[in-house]
């Protein structure tokens, strides 16, 4: 089962790279890489306004520049209105980045890629459901996997004349009661060894699913680098990795990843 599982999650990662490539970027600079290009500055200089970075304004002539090119002179034979109104747009927030002005850019850039018929490729537009379905599938196989080759009943035991010990240690030095330390250090070594056990058994799956995972992780990153997956409606000040203002590839796949083993782990395995 693991086997047939393993091979469907390389072949999935290896067909979103194929996908992603081939959609994007294996064709060079077309209609939707350069409308993929151009979203995603916009939707840089977003993040760097709100982290507070100098940048934003360099993002907007950017992607300025690439309407510019791509865009703007088919669009004006179909909707010349819209296509002053983004140019005038870009011109003021490129002096002046406002953030709901930019989303509303962004909008409007969407809308007249459609009326040239131009659209985001699937793999941005649906980034979210599609990271979504990654993280269940890989959750689904580590899960499975572990299910498979972990005896659970032993690590439930063994658990259990852990919590037990801990339990006794922290009451025993709560109550400063010195004989029944003593008595509970002596089975610190037995203590130990069930640790080293249950570790052993737990890492086992790693081995197998470790490399496709590593591989998964590489496609995804290579895929949707930069991509603003989705967007928080508040900043989270976290202490290594700064300021978090809207979820990427690695935030993204990091909490439906884990969010969705969780509910695996409980309905399958029932840890």
């Amino acid at each position: 089962m693991q086997k047939k599982m393993m091979v469907l999650l390389i072949v999935a990662a290896l067909s979103l790279s194929v996908l992603g490539a081939g959609s994007v970027q294996a064709q060079g600079e077309n209609d939707q890489a350069n409308l993929a290009t151009l979203v995603n500055k916009l939707d840089t200089s977003i993040t760097s306004l709100r982290k507070g970075d100098t940048g934003p304004s360099t993002l907007i002539s950017d992607a300025s520049t690439i309407y510019q090119s791509s865009f703007s002179p088919r669009l004006e034979n179909i909707d010349n209105s819209l296509n002053t109104k983004i140019n005038q747009a870009f011109t003021s927030l490129a002096q002046n980045p406002v953030e709901e002005n930019i989303f509303a850019l962004r909008a409007d850039v969407l809308r007249a890629a459609s009326l040239i018929g131009i659209s985001l490729p699937p793999l941005y537009a649906y980034s979210l459901f599609i990271l979504l379905g990654v993280g269940v599938v890989v959750s689904l196989f580590v899960t499975l996997l572990n299910k498979r080759l972990v005896n659970w009943d032993f690590v439930r035991e063994n658990k259990a004349k852990i919590s037990e010990f801990q339990k006794e240690l922290r009451e025993a030095r709560s109550k400063k009661d010195m004989k029944q330390m003593h008595k509970l250090q002596q089975r610190q070594s037995e203590i130990m060894k069930l640790q080293g056990k249950m570790f052993k058994q737990t890492m086992k799956p790693t081995i197998i699913y470790i490399i496709p995972l590593l591989l998964v992780w590489t496609i995804l990153l290579n895929v949707y680098s930069g991509w603003v997956v989705a967007w928080l409606p508040f900043s989270i000040d976290l202490p290594i990795f700064g300021r978090l203002v809207a979820f990427g590839v690695g935030w993204w796949y990091f909490i439906t990843y884990l969010g969705i083993s969780q509910i695996f782990r409980k309905i399958m395995i029932r840890d």
